[in-house]
């Protein structure tokens, strides 16, 4: 799964967030241009691999 997201040379690191951190539809991108700089990232794929992983394993 690192490969497939290009993080297979990534060190692990403490969560920069606090585990209690609710999120909001407010922090999502809302400009054309923020929106367009996220379109290729594949949140959604990567946090499906995690959810499977979690789970079936």
């Amino acid at each position: 799964m690192l490969a497939r997201y290009n993080f297979s040379d990534c060190a692990p690191v403490s969560t920069p967030l606090n585990p209690g951190v609710i999120l909001t539809q407010a922090q999502c991108p809302s400009t054309p241009e923020e929106v367009e700089e996220m379109r290729p990232v594949p949140y959604i794929s990567a946090v499906g691999s995690l959810l499977y992983l979690a789970i079936a394993t």
